[in-house]
């Protein structure tokens, strides 16, 4: 990774933002702004499913950069498809945000994307950081998918998948995947040299013009390997080095147990309980696609051993309900566009007591692991679901509490997000969650913890060609779980 650069920027609540948007030729884009906080940390809901971009405490202002080259389009005739099966692209975009400076948040340079793509036909390969969530569901007003979200920083990984649904033409398209597999670097300060292996595969039943399609698939990530002073006079690792042979890599690589319960390599905590820290989701969908409306069903099923996926935990994960209204403004100018309803429960773990003798084991104790202290995070944000969150997040009283790094993985939560727009005002967006946090079953909360966090945005066009807008954003958070806080956000943005 780079070294960080420090900006200032004058100015705290003024965003400009410029894009040049042309298919298959190159964009720029440019965006000056900041945030106002009433309280010590910034509201849940100004910071969650950002990329890792977003600093958790103070006031800031931010600096963003960036510019983008995509591919061609497609063309349907026979000489322009067969010339254009190949294709590449890049993005490179920089975030750079200046404030309040504090020992976790510190002024610095992100680059949430810095990639580099080549398209083959309906594969893509490709290499760097880059934005992406993994499952079955909604993808711009979810408050995040339970394995893979958007919630943390992007980190270098070099991935071959296929970026869309490729139907198989002997089913004469009743049947279509996707699929990817990708190696990735962990680059954590905690930890040196651990690495990322990630696949998923989904399918889709149902022709692409049919109503009613069904989908289902599981997606998996392991982070393995690495060595850390904390592991050393352990018997977590040996020296302090966590395998990475080519060999435990095959076996990470199924969630094999390793042929030995010990070796030179590892210890019996790696031959009991799999090599690398493991997480992922079985997801299913039901989508109903109408000429005006469609509706989305989808579940994504937490596991994080053989428990979860043998379902013992059940109904752990995220269950939700995705709405689309593609009608045109009415003669009030005013529709729905986008609602969102999700349920997220962690709170059966495939029992509460951990037993290494049993074939299930139960304790997931969800996020959390032995070898690597910080969990399923990447740079101190969560890499699932945002609302199981570090006790770095967590308000002094959560805090005090204790627990291990996710003292409070065992939640039940309901969240809703809406999108709507005028003909001649503003696009509106809300977000609301309302949580009750038990802890976790090795620290369990004296009582159920409540929390609320909302969000409400709007974006002004200004001039009849709407190239240009004013956003304005208020965010709240009032609960026992974060610092209870407020903020601000407001924006200038013109398009040229």
């Amino acid at each position: 990774m780079p070294n960080y650069v420090y900006w200032l920027v004058i100015g705290c609540i003024l965003t400009v933002s410029a894009s040049a948007q042309s298919p298959g030729r190159i964009s720029y884009s440019l965006e000056v702004g900041g945030l106002a906080t009433s309280g010590p940390q910034t509201p849940f809901w100004l910071r969650a499913n950002q990329y890792g971009t977003v600093p958790l405490r103070g006031s800031f202002g931010t600096f963003r950069p960036g510019i983008t080259k995509d591919y061609r389009p497609k063309t349907d005739t026979v000489a322009n498809r067969k010339t254009r099966r190949f294709d590449w692209g890049f993005g490179l975009n920089a975030v750079v945000n200046t404030g309040q400076p504090t020992v976790t948040d510190k002024l610095r340079l992100f680059l949430p994307e810095a990639f580099v793509k080549v398209r083959v036909g309906q594969l893509e390969l490709y290499g760097g950081n880059r934005k992406e969530v993994i499952g079955l569901g909604d993808t711009v007003l979810t408050s995040g998918n339970v394995a893979w979200s958007g919630n943390a920083l992007p980190f270098p990984k070099i991935q071959l998948h296929t970026p869309d649904f490729v139907p198989l033409g002997f089913t004469r398209k009743l049947i279509a995947f996707k699929a990817g597999f990708a190696h990735g670097w962990f680059i954590n300060a905690y930890i040196r040299g651990s690495y990322l292996h990630q696949k998923y595969m989904y399918g889709r039943l149902g022709k692409p013009h049919w109503r009613v399609r069904f989908y289902a698939g599981l997606n998996h990530q392991v982070q393995w390997g690495g060595s850390a002073d904390y592991l050393v006079g352990t018997e977590l690792a040996v020296n302090g080095q966590l395998p990475t042979s080519f060999r435990d890599y095959l076996s990470m690589l199924i969630g094999h147990y390793p042929d030995d319960l010990q070796n030179k390599r590892f210890t019996e905590f790696d031959g009991t309980n799999r090599i690398g820290n493991h997480i992922g989701s079985y997801d299913v969908a039901f989508e109903w696609n109408g000429k005006t409306h469609n509706w989305l069903l989808y579940h994504q099923h937490i596991y994080e051993d053989a428990s979860g996926l043998a379902l013992q935990n059940i109904p752990d994960g995220l269950t939700g309900l995705r709405y689309l209204n593609r009608k045109s403004l009415s003669k009030a100018g005013f529709r729905v566009r986008r609602l969102v309803v999700e349920w997220l429960t962690t709170t059966n773990q495939s029992g509460a007591k951990f037993d290494p003798t049993a074939r299930f084991q139960g304790g997931d104790n969800y996020f959390n692991h032995s070898q690597y202290r910080e969990g399923w995070t990447y740079r101190g944000h969560t890499l699932g679901t945002p609302l199981l969150m570090p006790y770095t997040n967590l308000s002094t009283y959560a805090v005090n509490l204790g627990g291990p790094f996710f003292p409070n993985n065992r939640v039940i939560a309901w969240y809703t997000g809406l999108e709507s727009s005028f003909r001649r005002g503003p696009a509106l967006q809300l977000r609301t969650s309302y949580s009750r946090n038990l802890g976790s079953f090795n620290r369990p909360y004296p009582r159920a913890i409540h929390q609320f966090s909302a969000l409400a945005s709007a974006q002004w066009p200004l001039g009849k060609r709407a190239k240009t807008h004013i956003t304005t954003s208020l965010a709240m958070d009032r609960g026992e779980l974060l610092p209870n806080s407020m903020g601000g956000f407001l924006s200038f943005r013109k398009v040229w």
